[in-house]
């Protein structure tokens, strides 16, 4: 019901300009129709709770962290891995070589 009230205000004003001004303001009698019925459709901007506000930066700063430490052991993980391979070729080496050496 708001909704047809709220296209029936703009059709409203847009036709009260027209009949006022003339068929020469016909475009501005439509545009004006048109910039009324965008703004009773904009929704304002609703009030923000500080302390929701502040819970919602608390948990995204939390996510931040976790994300930050998950990569930091991933890296960790990487490093062990890569140095474990590079024992592994280096003992490998090592066996290699006392057996070319018999």
């Amino acid at each position: 019901m708001a909704v047809i009230l709220k296209i029936f205000f703009a059709c409203f004003v847009g036709m009260a300009w027209y009949h006022l001004n003339g068929p020469e303001q016909a475009l501005i009698a439509g545009i004006l129709a048109a910039m009324i019925l965008l703004a009773s459709f904009i929704k304002p901007i609703s009030y923000q709770d500080p302390k929701e506000r502040d819970e919602y930066r608390h948990k995204i700063q939390e996510a931040r962290e976790k994300k930050r430490i998950l990569a930091e052991k991933q890296n960790e993980e990487k490093k062990l891995l890569k140095k474990q391979a590079l024992e592994a070729e280096e003992m490998r080496k090592q066996e290699l070589k006392k057996k070319l050496k018999l």
